[in-house]
């Protein structure tokens, strides 16, 4: 049970890294885009909408903040 609860951890923390650098990684050329109106940049800024990130966080940052909120 030890070894799958290990898996998880190591799954949901490789989840949160692409997570944050997906939401945080190129935030400049996803507003290019955004306000382009490109269907990609909306659906981004609508799942970082949902999230506690602000701002202009760096991917570590993003990372220990979407770690936090997603427990």
């Amino acid at each position: 049970m030890a070894a799958k609860s290990k898996g998880q951890d190591h799954r949901k923390a490789a989840f949160v890294r692409a997570l944050a650098e997906y939401l945080a990684g190129d935030q400049a050329h996803m507003s290019i885009l955004l306000q382009m109106q490109k269907p990609e940049a909306a659906a981004w800024a609508k799942l970082r909408g949902f999230t506690p990130l602000c701002g202009y966080p760096t991917v570590e940052e993003a990372e220990a903040t979407l770690a936090k909120f997603l427990g």
